[in-house]
């Protein structure tokens, strides 16, 4: 309770102090769970069991999906396995690519209109001549940034008119 003998401004300020530190709580909640957000967003994206993908290879993993989403309406998702590949249901915007590092397989499966507009071989393409290349060589990294580096130029391709 306050004393009586407090004046109005002095009044005035206590609440404004109070104001400031609900606000500076309220603010730093938000700035730590956005960072947590935003982390959890590229760990759906990106998910790697044999940590072996570097904090650059994810960015520019993540700055692809980001562009894939904004141009094309398409969810990126890739996994990197130990063991086999496991598919993930899927929805019909999102674009897999899985990964079986000691296996040395891949698998690729794209949205049904991405597919019919790339045309039947561009999954084999992805598959076999990308990534299951670089898996033989121990060079998979690479592979993986090709082939998602090839996916959106070849999106980027039907966008500009080009022809299948």
């Amino acid at each position: 309770m306050v004393p009586k003998s407090v004046s109005p401004f002095e009044r005035f300020v206590r609440a404004m102090a109070l104001v400031a530190v609900v606000a500076g709580v309220v603010w730093a909640f938000e700035a730590r769970f956005s960072r947590l957000a935003d982390r959890y967003a590229a760990e759906e994206t990106i998910s790697d069991e044999t940590r072996s993908l570097s904090d650059a290879d994810r960015g520019e993993l993540l700055r692809t999906a980001e562009d894939l989403k904004a141009r094309f309406g398409l969810e990126l998702v890739v996994r990197v396995f130990r063991a086999a590949v496991v598919v993930p249901e899927l929805n019909e915007k999102t674009v897999f690519i899985g990964i079986s590092t000691e296996g040395k397989t891949a698998k690729v499966v794209l949205p049904p209109l991405a597919a019919q507009a790339l045309g039947p071989d561009f999954v084999g393409v992805l598959e076999r001549d990308v990534l299951a290349a670089s898996l033989a060589t121990a060079q998979w990294q690479k592979g993986l940034r090709a082939a998602v580096d090839f996916l959106e130029q070849e999106l980027s391709g039907l966008d500009a008119g080009e022809k299948k």
